[in-house]
C-alpha cells in the first residue's frame, strides 16, 4: 500500500507521521513524504511581482537566487531527516491543494495533520486538510493535535448502511486482513426509535450481517454522532474512526452531513474518511 504523508513540519504533522509509519509497518507498504512550498513571486495572481523582480540589479538578483537555493536546501534537508530511514521524500512547488491532489492520485492512503492557522475549529474544513478530504480520490486520515495513541490496532467503522459507508467498510476489511481489528457501529437518534420501536432490532440484525466474522463486535447507540462516535471509540479501544464520504464533481457531502463536519473538526480520535467513487 502506498501511503502519502503531506507535512508542514508542525507538531500536528509529526503526530500524523507517527501514525503513517505505524500503518506502513502493519500494511507492509511504502511511505512517501511531501511538502508543498509556494513561490509567491512567480504566481499568476501577482504578475507585477515578476516584473519588479526582473528589474532588480544583477547583484540583488544573485542574492535572491542564493537565498532561494538556501531555502530549497533547508527544506530538502528537513524532509530527508523526517523520511529517514524508511520513507521517500519530495519537495513540490505550487498551489498546495492542487499539488497534494496530484500526489494523492497515485496513493492508496493519505495521512496528514489537521489544523488551521488559528485554533478556531471552523477553520478546519476551509483549510488544506478539509479541502483534501472533500476531493481526494484516496482515503484520508486526518490527525488532530489532540490525538493520543498514534497506532492503528483497532478501527471503529461508522455506518448508515448507505453506499458511502459501504465503501468505508470494504476499505477497512482490507486493513483487517493486515491484522487491524474492526468494530462496526451505528448511531441513531431518538426520532428514529420513536417512529419505529423495532428499529433498534432491525439495525442490530443489519450490523450482525455486515460484521459477519470480520468485525470483533458491533455497537448500536443513541446520540449525536459528533460526540457519540469518539465515546464509542474510547470504550472499545479504537484508534481510528472510519466514515464514508460521498464525492461530487463540485463538492463533497459527508456520511453524516454537518455532523460529520463537526466530527472532523473536533474528534480527538483520528478520522479515516473513505471516498465513494464518482458516479
Amino acid at each position: 500500500m502506498r501511503i502519502l504523508h503531506p507535512t508542514d513540519f508542525s507538531s500536528t504533522a509529526e503526530k500524523a507521521l507517527a501514525l503513517a509509519r505505524d500503518l506502513r509497518g502493519r500494511l507492509e507498504g511504502e511511505l512517501h513524504l511531501v511538502h508543498v512550498q509556494q513561490r509567491f513571486e512567480s504566481t499568476a495572481a501577482h504578475p507585477y511581482l515578476q516584473s519588479q523582480y526582473d528589474s532588480l540589479s544583477p547583484e540583488l538578483t544573485r542574492r535572491l537566487e542564493e537565498a532561494r537555493k538556501e531555502e530549497v536546501d533547508r527544506l530538502r534537508n528537513m524532509l530527508d531527516h523526517l523520511a529517514a530511514p524508511d520513507a521517500t521524500a519530495e519537495l513540490r512547488w505550487g498551489e498546495p491543494l492542487h499539488e497534494l491532489l496530484e500526489a494523492a492520485a497515485s496513493a492508496d492512503l493519505v495521512v496528514m495533520g489537521a489544523h488551521g492557522a488559528n485554533r478556531l475549529d471552523n477553520f478546519f474544513l476551509g483549510g488544506i486538510a478539509g479541502r483534501l478530504v472533500r476531493r481526494s480520490p484516496a482515503p484520508v486520515v486526518t490527525v488532530r493535535d489532540e490525538a493520543g495513541t498514534l497506532e492503528a490496532n483497532r478501527i471503529l467503522v461508522a455506518t448508515d448502511f448507505g453506499e458511502a459507508s459501504r465503501q468505508a467498510w470494504e476499505f477497512c476489511r482490507k486493513l483487517g486482513k493486515a491484522g487491524i481489528k474492526l468494530v462496526v457501529a451505528h448511531v441513531l437518534d431518538d426520532a428514529q426509535v420513536k417512529d419505529n420501536p423495532d428499529y433498534v432490532n432491525t439495525v442490530t440484525d443489519a450490523l450482525n450481517r455486515l460484521a459477519g466474522d470480520v468485525a470483533e463486535r458491533h455497537v448500536v447507540r443513541e446520540g449525536d454522532p459528533t460526540s457519540t462516535l469518539p465515546e464509542i471509540a474510547g470504550e472499545v479501544g479504537a484508534d481510528l474512526i472510519a466514515i464514508g464520504v460521498r464525492r461530487h464533481s463540485a463538492a463533497l457531502g459527508l456520511l453524516l452531513g454537518s455532523r460529520a463536519d463537526m466530527l472532523l473538526r473536533s474528534s480527538p480520535v483520528p478520522i479515516l474518511s473513505v471516498p465513494q467513487p464518482l458516479a
